[in-house]
């Protein structure tokens, strides 16, 4: 089978779509399929225009971006890798460069499938002009997406229950799964505390450092948290500048109680995982939260979630069932549910081991959407 995946980054961008992506692609090719990524150029550094990964040909696009990079606007189109697709499968109706890459291929006659995803989630962003104008743009992409996909899927079940109540449409629902090895690989623990001199308790975070991700509400939650336990660290995981937080940290007293990595190999990122006593995922909008790999991740290695209930978030993650969940932008009820955590292990191993039974292997992913793709 020929299949396609359309996102405007692809590796070596690094983010949480990007690796989905990546996990899909190379899966697919592993199992004989001819696998292609049309993306565009941007974030490419200096990579070739047209190269073979791990299986996985790889076509880069000349394209111009609109401050945003879902407002990537692809400048040609690889008619010749198109038209003779068995399918072709879009990431994200928010892309415009994913949308204008369905749209050419359902044109060319190829068989289409999108993932919609955080459908209709800019009403509560942060940036006023993007409050105006993002929900009108949102609307647009859905509808552009709709008509051009014969398939029409969601990683989440809040986009399910919007695609059906306000446009009419039944989803697939086909979440992200992890690798097999991560439920099954021995404990990191020890090794990420004496690389980076950490001792318990410490929380983690995995992620963008953005605004959207709400990390100055984390730091202000430890603030808070470390009043009655003064040991207690956060890791912050991602990239991003770190300067803002660094000096939001010093100005609330708590800069050493703030351990910042950058990048971390994956190895590292399991590591803190499962050193830590919860993953703490405080964003602040509902954009921001389309689907939480990290949510996977942690209760794939049976740890605990805290995290705002924004988003698809609420949608997996059970109060007091699988995790904690907090109201956003609010970081004493934050420090609040970090100290729960802290103080009380056994409920954190209960929850964490719930978490895990909801985990999905890539296989398994990639074995249903070759299903549906085949359909």
């Amino acid at each position: 089978m020929k299949i396609i995946h359309i996102h405007h980054h692809y590796w070596p961008v690094i983010g949480g779509l990007e690796n989905v992506v990546k996990a899909l692609a190379e899966g697919m090719a592993k199992l004989g399929h001819e696998v292609h990524v049309i993306t565009s150029t941007h974030g490419a550094e200096g990579r070739p225009r047209e190269e073979e990964i791990n299986g996985v040909h790889i076509h880069r696009i000349k394209s111009i971006r609109l401050g945003y990079p879902d407002l990537t606007y692809p400048l040609e189109y690889p008619i010749n890798v198109l038209k003779n697709a068995d399918i072709v499968h879009g990431h994200s109706q928010n892309s415009l460069f994913t949308v204008k890459m369905i749209e050419k291929a359902k044109e060319l006659g190829a068989k289409t499938a999108m993932h919609f995803m955080a459908v209709d989630a800019l009403s509560d962003h942060p940036n006023s002009l993007v409050r105006l104008l993002g929900p009108l743009y949102g609307r647009w992409a859905v509808l552009r997406a709709i008509r051009s996909s014969d398939t029409r899927l969601v990683k989440s079940l809040r986009d399910k229950e919007i695609l059906k109540s306000r446009y009419g449409i039944d989803a697939i629902y086909v979440p992200d799964g992890v690798n097999e090895e991560l439920l099954n690989m021995p404990n990191k623990a020890e090794e990420f505390k004496a690389k980076y001199n950490i001792n318990d308790p410490f929380i983690v975070y995995i992620g963008r450092l953005h605004r959207l991700k709400g990390i100055d509400v984390l730091i202000k939650a430890i603030s808070i948290a470390t009043k009655e336990e003064p040991t207690l660290t956060a890791v912050i995981i991602g990239p991003g500048d770190q300067r803002p937080y660094r000096e939001l940290a010093n100005r609330l007293g708590v800069g050493k109680n703030v351990v910042f990595t950058g990048f971390v190999s994956e190895e590292m990122k399991i590591g803190a995982l499962d050193a830590s006593t919860a993953l703490i995922l405080p964003s602040i909008s509902n954009y921001a939260e389309a689907y939480s790999l990290a949510i996977t991740e942690a209760w794939a290695r049976g740890k605990p979630v805290v995290a705002s209930a924004v988003g698809e978030i609420p949608y997996r993650v059970k109060h007091m069932v699988n995790g904690l969940l907090v109201p956003p932008r609010n970081p004493k009820a934050l420090a609040d549910a970090i100290l729960q955590l802290i103080r009380d292990r056994k409920l954190g191993e209960r929850l964490g081991a719930e978490g895990k039974e909801s985990v999905t292997t890539w296989d398994k992913v990639i074995n249903e959407l070759l299903k549906l793709y085949a359909s």
